[in-house]
């Protein structure tokens, strides 16, 4: 376990945008699934998205869902700075980087999908689709995207940064066992919607975390 001294200004910014991650998906994901069950009447489906509410609510998340993956970006960036203090963790680091950035692409992806059929509609005043099931496939292939591809993404990205985390000592080892338990279920039973939660919690604390790092080490200097 390292004794070096964390990044003050990488820890910072990086346990904030660990917080807003885990605040902005949450926002981004509630504004854009609020469509009908894909065994609704075709017509659920039409009138849905016939309704200019409910159309400019998913173009917000998708909006929301984009300065999230900046987050993401952000966040995944400064644990890569930390853990340089530990010999040893680089295949851990890039693990961790690359499972981010694909990540964030699946969050593009799902956004852009789900986002597809309102701002068509919104911007060059297209036509609502007649066929239902237009629809029902385009926002399928945002789902798929973001449960199947991506949080087997976060998943890893859960693991990987959590064990660099506790050798870097910027995480205990709790939360380390934890993590890459939650890791696990997210990245092989996050298609069922639910185990997405516990991303969004891991990003939450462990953005806290990495803001505590930085205030022990201040702490520690005064003394």
């Amino acid at each position: 376990m390292s004794t070096e001294p964390v990044d003050r200004d990488a820890a910072r910014w990086g346990g904030i945008a660990g917080i807003a991650l885990a605040v902005l998906y949450v926002v981004a994901i509630l504004l854009m699934t609020g469509t009908p069950n894909g065994d609704e009447s075709n017509a659920k489906w039409r009138d849905y998205f016939l309704d200019s509410g409910h159309r400019n609510q998913i173009v917000a998340g998708a909006f929301v869902m984009g300065v999230a993956m900046v987050a993401l970006i952000l966040f995944v960036a400064a644990l890569r700075v930390q853990f340089r203090v530990v010999r040893g963790s680089e295949w851990l680091s890039t693990v961790s980087l690359t499972s981010g950035i694909i990540l964030a692409a699946m969050l593009a992806v799902a956004a852009a999908a789900m986002a597809a059929i309102p701002a068509d509609t919104a911007f060059p005043n297209a036509p609502v689709p007649r066929d239902a099931d237009i629809m029902r496939s385009i926002e399928s292939i945002g789902f798929t995207a973001l449960l199947v591809f991506g949080m087997a993404a976060a998943g890893l990205l859960m693991i990987s940064s959590s064990v660099g985390g506790g050798r870097a000592a910027l995480l205990p080892r709790w939360f380390v066992i934890t993590s890459v338990v939650a890791g696990v279920i997210v990245m092989i039973g996050g298609f069922v919607f639910l185990p997405m939660i516990l991303f969004v919690l891991w990003s939450l604390a462990s953005g806290i975390f990495l803001i505590r790092s930085r205030n022990r080490e201040l702490v520690a200097e005064g003394a």
